[in-house]
């Protein structure tokens, strides 16, 4: 479980998963052409250099990659994969759709995600199961439409084991899809970091909320049903600023006992959403 308030986190731990994400693209084949970031990684990237006034994002300490599912292919294509990941110095982690690598003796994870109707949400998908392949990837509602809705960057960093310095293609989430993600997940399971990193992107978004929501208006897939189900969702839960999502920011970036913080928080959260649903129609 992710750790619920920002004094958790450091800018080494956001560096060590930079050195993991480029290692691991640039190790992985064309399967690099098939994964988009969208977990806490990703605001470094959506919001680049945020403005002066704004503090910088708390980073994360680990990844989460969608993966496009080659449902044509032979088992050995994710066999294929899987050997390139070990060959990479990644092993299996705690659960199937998680793997792992150690850098300077802190496990970093890697998550793969998917979408598919082949099991239900929620659940593990092992596509080719059967075939001596066994990938498995963490079957996540939206997460096929980050195929229509990214952005491109080009990240540079350290490989691992002394490789030297890297440039990588990285595909990135468009906002919308990110922001549509990270409130389904905190749906899921209420982690104070989603709706964190929610809030962040959007208030820190080049423009503003408003501009955000302007440029989410023109994503390939704003007319996608799930993705209007998703804004709605999105308005009620910062409806208020006593509702779980505007609480959750707060909490992870208040004192504990810092009321008066939190107020100010909850409120800024609310009118960030409100201003970014403005702009994209909803």
């Amino acid at each position: 479980m992710a750790p619920e308030h920002s004094s958790e986190y450091d800018t080494a731990a956001t560096e060590r998963c930079e050195r993991v994400l480029v290692t691991l693209l640039g190790d992985i084949g064309p399967w690099g052409d098939r994964v988009v970031l969208v977990g806490g990684l990703a605001p470094r990237y959506l919001v680049g250099s945020a403005p002066l006034v704004a503090s910088p994002h708390v980073g994360t300490t680990d990844m989460d990659l969608v993966i496009t599912l080659a449902v044509d292919d032979s088992g050995e294509t994710y066999a294929t994969l899987c050997r390139n990941l070990e060959r990479s110095g990644f092993a299996r982690g705690d659960h199937s759709y998680q793997w792992q690598r150690r850098v300077d003796g802190i496990k970093v994870d890697v998550e793969f995600i998917c979408e598919t109707d082949q099991v239900r949400p929620g659940a593990i998908y092992r596509p080719k199961q059967g075939t001596g392949s066994n990938f498995a990837a963490f079957n996540a509602p939206g997460a096929g439409l980050t195929s229509q809705d990214y952005v491109e960057v080009s990240v540079t960093a350290e490989r691992l084991d002394g490789g030297g310095l890297s440039t990588v293609a990285l595909r990135v989430a468009g906002v919308l899809i990110f922001t549509v993600l990270k409130l389904l997940a905190f749906q899921q399971r209420h982690h104070n970091k989603d709706s964190y990193n929610l809030v962040y992107t959007l208030k820190n978004f080049d423009g503003g909320p408003t501009a955000a929501g302007e440029a989410d208006a023109q994503s390939p897939v704003r007319s996608e049903k799930s993705v209007a189900d998703a804004l709605e969702l999105l308005r009620e839960r910062f409806a208020l600023p006593d509702n779980d999502a505007p609480v959750a920011y707060a909490n992870f970036l208040a004192d504990r006992d810092d009321l008066e913080h939190k107020a100010r928080l909850r409120n800024e959260a609310v009118a960030v959403v409100r201003q970014f649903l403005a702009g994209t129609g909803a």
